[in-house]
């Protein structure tokens, strides 16, 4: 080695320059062969590799291995410096002493980028090596997708064997490398190419057990009877590997299974021997004859579904049972059943209102849970009716059954009622049901899902309305109501599909003409929904006859099954050849007819109900209804004992069996009290909020960090969501990550209807419903416990926020901080004005925002403000009646312009900026006696106070070490927008306008006017707002949230200035790089899905219950 081959390997092309200069040999070879070009490549250094080029220095040459510098800039993955050197004439198919080429070393180390180029350069892709193999088998080998692909698309041969006569398939296949196999199978190579051992690559996927490359392999035409060298097919491999599913795909697929291999033994024979008793019983039961009907009932027919489900939504009173009754009322029945209403109803005299008693009502004629009954409606039609109760306490497991867009909902509101009534009635089930059903993508034009939600509203006692008429055809008329509903169609016309006609009827009339046209609506939708749905099979109708008439008869009593044993009965009792993808569009079919409900377990098995009247009405109706509660004997102020589950419950033999239902619908907590197992209940929590849970202990100096969770809409949304956070922060606590992080012994939970406190050590939290407005969350500690502080508060915080996304996936919430200081002070007021500037935009097309808050204030660019303060006018207060509170738009505006001043705002000891969010903002309210502990002296004094309020103190229980390692909302990528931010901006930029379509502007503004054309000439039914974001998330990653929102500034779009400021999170933790986590560290709304970057969920098949 001479100091020319250091210079090379060093890089120093000045030296290596000098060294030339001075008639230094640039031809000389190192020990090992290596000349000056070689050792440039190796380390991959270009300008020298083109100088010694230039001077005459060979650069195919090759050392005592027989390498090029070719292969070893490929070996070490030097892409730029095979390109080049492929530039300069380099040889690309030169091999080394082991016959290898640039491409097999590339294939071999998975450097795809080096494959494009040498591909380019025109390599020979079916070179081998001394053991026969290319490129392609090297790549199958290794598992490199991505290089196959390459290959392939390159036309490389893809039938070539190596010296044991395997091909790519064969490795592929024996690596378990199923992408791979794939695309070689669908490139169109030989699938019946034998090695030398006369395998298949059917044999070998079925001895590795690789279920998805047999399927293709058998979809493909492979030959199913070929024998290796020991007269065994691949069902001989399977079942003797003990691969059952394998073994059953094989059989349905047709491969005989009484072929002997060279022992004279079956595949049946050889599973018993290696003990696999599965296969021994499945291929037991399987004769020619019987194999033959199992397969066709396996077949899909041309039959549509012949059920689908029907909920029906509505308040005590609006005549949902009567109406299902008279759905399914026979012709002769109908006189009866008519005569017999009117005899048993009490009318008032003016006939506008219906009387009931309200003890009465709801102890004996209402609902409990949801009512589920399979009925045929008169004149045709089969459904699945699942009447959900309107009374509060049973809304908290709506979720579970809530969501599916293959269903009818239906909802029902008592014409009687004055027009205020009826419309907060409907809007509160539209909305209800808004938030719980997740929009799918892509979104169309103004936001709109790529399935919506049908609906059909329906007014009953229209007979006992005085301005609603009958016409010729036996349809009722009310122009009042009729206005009513083209007013809340239109305000949610982008949320859900609505019948063209709403229905006005008398529910107890069967067999009316109205009622005849309803059932066509039903009919009509019906057909739609089963358009896009799987046609049956005889397999299915077998399944449906065998729940309805055996199952749920021997298990009347507890009609549940686990997942597995569902899955063994179903191929012992119906169809042995039943795979794992049959049972699992078995259970999905199922429960698109209503007939069963799939339960998922976490962390025990998945569980399957097959009479969902009996769990929704019977179990969950009588558990939470308040008859039941009242009568219940618990063994302790808030949780239940196995005895007392026994005592509601006494047909159940097993208690622990129902405490697994009520566990996986988030019902109730296992916990231990002095060594016994006892069940907390929150839902059944009826203790009231015990005194002195909040007050100060003398000489203790508290820190304190809160906010308040608001609804965007309606506020009593939250309510039915907080039994459930309850449930999960009493399971949080109870976790062993908590456990290990600081919990143990030193903790303590105590629960009451209203709230909850979590005690950690000297931590102190507090979580409160404040009806009617929010859901408020406190924490307080000392000094030196700021830090556990903030990340306990934020655990919990993040904890509600993840509930609310399983429960309202559309629900827009949003966290108001509270002032510190008042929660130090624990000085609580009635008004908190922020004065902003008062243009606006109206926002009256946006069914996610409020009415009274769609005239919404906004920040004006050029408005006066102070660097370290926000002061303006907002033409309607920003109110809490407990404390002051900081929206997120209020804190993102103080953001803002802190960076439009750039940065020259005061700095503390860490050079942490002081935002001070309110200056000297005077306060006289009053203190509020239940969060107060000071005296009438002390108060005047307090509300002359001046409180600033510091963004670290609001944010980070003041801690310098925490903001530090936060990276603030503004400054993440638009990536990250949530699935609710993003409908939101397409129904404000989606709209057309006469002045032109507002997404064309943002483009514009955001220099993206390039994306336009192309965006024009895509589907015209889907959101240009929706992919212009995708668009930029995706190639810009660079745009951060504060740019986008400087920009809508610019276009003076303010109503899309708040939607973002609102909905985009304050901040997020920085990893130890001061850098975002990336999404896979960040639990993210599971609905808010995107490819630009944002997480996708997996829809279990518990979805389909909704």
């Amino acid at each position: 080695e001479t100091a020319l081959h250091f210079a090379c390997g060093a890089g120093h092309v000045d030296i290596v320059k000098l060294l030339s200069e001075r008639k230094a040999n640039l031809l000389i070879t190192d020990g090992s062969g290596n000349n000056a070009v070689y050792w440039a490549a190796r380390q991959g250094h270009v300008p020298i590799i083109t100088f010694l080029h230039e001077k005459g220095v060979p650069i195919n040459i090759s050392n005592r291995n027989g390498e090029t510098s070719l292969h070893v800039a490929t070996r070490y993955g030097h892409a730029h410096v095979v390109e080049h050197i492929c530039r300069l004439g380099g040889n690309v198919d030169c091999q080394d002493d082991e016959e290898e080429t640039p491409i097999i070393l590339a294939s071999w180390h998975d450097y795809s980028r080096i494959c494009r180029i040498l591909c380019g350069a025109g390599a020979d892709l079916n070179i081998r090596n001394k053991e026969g193999e290319t490129g392609l088998i090297c790549a199958a080998q290794r598992g490199n997708a991505e290089i196959v692909q390459i290959l392939i698309d390159n036309k490389a041969n893809l039938d070539l064997q190596d010296k044991r006569g395997l091909s790519a398939l064969h490795h592929a296949c024996r690596r378990q490398q199923i992408p791979i196999a794939t695309a070689l199978v669908n490139a169109g190579c030989n699938i019946n190419i034998i090695d030398s051992n006369n395998e298949t690559p059917l044999h070998y996927a079925s001895k590795e057990g690789v279920l998805p490359i047999v399927e293709a392999l058998v979809a493909f035409g492979c030959r199913l009877d070929v024998r290796n060298k020991s007269e065994a097919t691949a069902l001989h491999l399977a079942a003797r590997h003990g691969h059952t599913e394998i073994t059953r795909f094989l059989c349905l697929a047709g491969l005989n299974i009484n072929i002997l291999d060279k022992d004279d033994r079956t595949a049946c024979q050889l599973a018993e021997i290696n003990g696999n008793a599965e296969i021994v019983q499945l291929l037991k039961s399987l004769s020619m004859d019987n194999r033959t009907v199992f397969m066709e009932q396996l077949t899909p027919t041309k039959q549509p579904l012949r059920r689908i489900k029907l909920k029906m939504f509505g308040s005590c009173g609006s005549g949902k049972t009567t109406l299902v009754d008279s759905l399914k009322c026979s012709f002769l029945n109908s006189f009866f059943r008519r005569n017999r209403l009117n005899s048993t109803r009490r009318l008032a005299g003016n006939r506008k209102s219906v009387v009931f008693d309200e003890s009465e009502f709801l102890n004996t004629n209402s609902s409990k849970g949801v009512g589920v009954q399979q009925i045929t409606c008169t004149g045709g039609g089969q459904y699945s009716v699942w009447d959900f109760a309107g009374i509060e306490m049973y809304h908290c497991v709506y979720d579970h059954f809530i969501g599916d867009f293959n269903c009818i909902h239906v909802l029902l509101f008592n014409m009687l009622d004055d027009a205020q009534q009826i419309e907060q009635h409907l809007s509160y089930w539209l909305e209800f049901l808004r938030v719980r059903i997740s929009v799918q993508e892509p979104f169309g034009l103004n936001g709109r899902g790529a399935q919506l939600p049908k609906i059909v509203l329906i007014g009953t006692h229209a007979d006992h309305v005085v301005d609603c008429t009958k016409s010729d055809d036996g349809d009722y008329t009310c122009e009042r109501i009729q206005s009513l509903l083209t007013k809340v169609k239109s305000h949610y016309m982008n949320d859900f599909d609505f019948y063209e006609k709403s229905f006005l009827l008398d529910a107890r009339a069967a067999w009316t003409q109205s009622i005849k046209n309803l059932i066509t609506c039903f009919n009509t939708y019906k057909d739609r929904i089963c358009q896009k749905l799987k046609s049956t099979t005889v397999f299915l109708d077998r399944c449906t006859y065998h729940i309805q008439q055996q199952w749920r008869k021997t298990y009347a009593n507890f009609p549940v099954m686990p997942w597995s044993r569902f899955l063994d009965s179903v191929r012992q009792e119906v169809n042995p050849l039943a795979s794992d993808e049959h049972m699992r569009e078995l259970i999905q079919q199922l429960q698109l007819m209503g007939e069963v409900l799939y339960l998922e377990g976490d962390p025990q098995e998945d569980l399957i109900c097959f009479d969902p009247n009996w769990l929704c009405q019977n179990i969950l109706g009588r558990l939470l209804s308040h008859q039941r509660i009242c009568k219940r004997q618990s063994s302790s102020n808030e949780t239940f004992a196995l005895s007392d589950v026994q005592t509601l419950f006494p047909e159940i033999s097993n208690p622990l069996d129902l405490l697994q239902i009520f566990n996986a619908y988030d019902l109730c907590t296992q916990i231990s009290i002095n060594g016994e197992h006892e069940f907390e209940f929150p839902q059944l929590n009826f203790i009231d909020i015990m005194p002195g849970l909040w007050e100060k202990r003398s000489g203790v100096h508290y820190i304190y960090i809160g906010c308040e969770i608001h609804s965007r809409t309606l506020p009593s949304l939250l309510w039915s969501v907080f039994p459930r956070i309850q449930v999960q922060l009493r399971r949080l606590i109870m976790s062993n990550e908590f456990v290990q992080h600081g919990g143990g012994d030193d903790v303590e939970l105590f629960q009451w209807t209203e709230g909850s406190k979590l005690v950690v050590g000297m931590i102190e939290l507090l979580l409160t419903k404040n009806p009617p407005t929010h859901i408020e969350l406190k924490a307080r500690g000392q000094m030196q416990n700021r830090e556990q502080i903030f990340y306990l508060f934020h655990d919990v915080l993040s904890l509600i926020e993840h509930v609310f996304n399983q429960m309202c996936p559309m629900l827009q919430i949003e966290h108001h901080y509270i002032a510190s200081k008042h929660l130090y002070l624990n000085q609580t007021l009635t008004s908190n004005t922020l004065m902003i500037p008062t243009t606006r935009r109206p926002l009256g097309y946006m069914t996610s925002l409020p009415a009274n808050d769609r005239d919404s204030a906004s920040l004006s660019p050029s408005s006066p403000i102070s660097i370290r303060s926000f002061s303006a006018i907002e033409s309607k207060p920003n109110t809490s009646p407990y404390y002051r509170t900081y929206s997120p738009k209020l804190i993102v505006q103080t953001l803002m312009k802190q960076y439009a001043a750039n940065q020259s705002s005061v700095l503390d000891g860490n050079n942490n900026p002081r935002l001070t969010i309110i200056d000297q903002h005077h306060s006289s309210d009053s203190l509020n006696s239940c969060h107060s502990t000071v005296s009438s002296k002390e108060s005047t004094n307090i509300t002359t106070i001046e409180f600033d309020e510091d963004l670290i103190e609001l944010l980070c229980c003041g801690s310098d070490g925490i903001f530090s390692n936060l990276i603030m909302g503004i400054d993440l990528p638009i990536s990250i927008f949530s699935l609710k931010t993003r409908q939101l901006l397409c129904r404000l930029f989606d709209k057309q306008d006469e002045m032109g379509r507002d997404w064309c502007l943002l483009a514009i503004a955001l220099q993206q006017q390039h994306l336009i054309p192309q965006l024009d000439q895509d589907d015209i039914y889907q959101s240009k707002t929706d992919q212009l974001l995708e668009e930029l998330g995706r190639k810009h990653s660079s745009l951060t949230i504060r740019t986008f929102l400087q920009k809508l500034l610019d276009i003076d779009r303010r109503d899309a200035f708040e939607v973002v400021a609102n909905t985009c999170p304050i901040f997020q933790f920085a990893n130890t790089n001061g850098a975002a986590l990336p999404p896979s560290s960040i639990e993210h709304d599971q609905h808010d899905s995107h490819d630009s970057g944002i997480q996708n969920s997996n829809n279990t098949i518990a979805s389909l219950n909704r």
